[in-house]
């Protein structure tokens, strides 16, 4: 724990500042995002009235997930402005387009005053929201790390996953707020559109914040000395595809996890453990929450161990703890998942450090982007459906094997990474960049 502290404190002043102002907006633009969920029965009897309550709030979850798949392309274009015009640009704007978005969510009327333009606007909507998060976190992540370099990479960015995890807890708790004091009935009229227009203030407060800071040295070397990419993601595709391998192996495991362990674990609690609601509902707290500290302990020890053999270690545990804990399911319940969730906490915090060096300066945002994006679509956006899916043909069991799989595959995601020794991330990423 001292070293701890004596590594936070061992940070300049605008690098604790440029951490603390990432990890808020992180917060905000998280919460705008899922908020979405945390509201679908209401949402849903909003825009689709005539349909049932269950069949109202399965439709209201297929425009969520609408959500996730655009974030690639989101992620893709604004990477592609992140990697030519600066990393700062794009993440201070790309929250003040989630904070409009999520405001005029907040008050588009619903299915009685709009009729089926308001189903379809609020898809319009969710793609919006979908494409600034896609652009959100490569962008930060990318401007962290170069500010912060790779001795102190592992830190800031695990403290900007932490932030970013941490707005599903706001999310949940002003749903657990505006539940209580206006009761179900309201909450289910009106009360819940409060949640929207309490996201926008925040999201526009992050913007301000987000909007006066500087671009990171890396970027503006790139600028003065001309080396600006015009076409990122043509030349990524071209000179790195093992990089890309690498970062969208390790991008899934982590995809996998949010996704079962995080979001998906009441719905799977109550199935296989018949548990209650409000149980599941608070484990799943108690997993995200202790998940976000684990973030910020695994990001300093990879600052100071090999990050690359720490993850190494974190995979291997993953793997092997990963079909005990599904098997004890039934007879131990939820104990053995939240701790495999902290082993996957352990991985996640270490490799975002990492996920940095496998790409150049001119292509890096647009290599975290493809990576990051492509797998919380097609694995995060997925992955519910597939493990309930599994888990009603072949148990917990089939549950935990697919565990493995991931696991794996980050294992051969990390084992993809080259060798370097090189302290410094801009020259490592130039190597890296070349051997691809």
């Amino acid at each position: 724990m001292a070293g701890l502290c004596g590594n936070v404190s061992a940070m300049v002043s605008p690098l604790w500042r440029t951490t603390f102002i990432s990890a808020l907006g992180g917060i905000f633009e998280f919460y705008d995002f899922v908020i979405f969920a945390l509201f679908a029965p209401q949402i849903g009897a909003a825009f689709f009235p005539q349909e049932s309550s269950a069949s109202a709030t399965l439709k209201a979850f297929a425009i969520f997930a609408v959500g996730y798949f655009a974030r690639p392309l989101g992620g893709i274009l604004w990477a592609h402005i992140a990697d030519r015009r600066g990393r700062a640009y794009v993440f201070s704007h790309t929250v003040l387009g989630m904070a409009a978005t999520t405001f005029i969510i907040g008050i588009l009327p619903g299915y009685a005053t709009l009729g089926i333009a308001a189903p379809i606007l609020l898809v319009v909507l969710r793609l919006v929201q979908g494409m600034a998060l896609g652009g959100e976190i490569p962008s930060s992540l990318c401007w962290l790390s170069e500010h912060a370099g790779r001795r102190r990479a592992g830190l800031v960015t695990a403290i900007l996953l932490a932030g970013v995890n941490s707005g599903l807890l706001l999310g949940q708790t002003v749903a657990l707020i505006i539940s209580s004091v206006f009761g179900d009935e309201h909450v289910m009229n009106w009360a819940w559109r409060l949640a929207f227009f309490f996201g926008s203030c925040i999201g526009v407060l992050a913007y301000f914040v987000r909007r006066h800071v500087g671009e990171s040295k890396e970027f503006e070397k790139l600028q003065s000395s001309g080396q600006v990419d015009p076409l990122p993601l043509r030349t990524l595709m071209r000179k790195s595809p093992r990089a890309l391998v690498s970062g969208f192996l390790m991008c899934s495991l982590h995809a996998w996890v949010v996704a079962t362990l995080y979001l998906a674990l009441p719905s799977f609690l109550m199935l296989a453990c018949k548990t209650t609601q409000s149980h599941a509902d608070f484990i799943a707290l108690v997993s995200a929450g202790c998940g976000s500290l684990i973030y910020v302990f695994s990001g300093w020890i990879a600052d100071n161990v090999s990050a690359r053999r720490f993850c190494a270690w974190a995979l291997l545990a993953m793997f092997v703890c990963a079909l005990p804990a599904y098997a004890s399911v039934e007879t131990s319940g939820a104990t053995w998942l939240v701790a495999l969730g902290a082993l996957s906490g352990a991985f996640i915090g270490a490799y975002l450090g990492l996920l940095p060096r496998l790409f150049a300066s001119p292509v890096r945002v647009s290599g975290i982007a493809v990576s990051y994006d492509c797998a919380a679509a097609l694995i995060g956006g997925s992955g519910p459906f597939v493990m309930f899916l599994v888990a009603e043909n072949f148990g917990a069991l089939g549950v935990g094997a697919l565990f493995m799989v991931f696991a794996a595959g980050g294992l051969v995601g990390l084992a993809l990474m080259p060798k370097d020794d090189n302290p410094h991330l801009t020259d490592t990423a130039t190597a890296l960049y070349k051997i691809s």
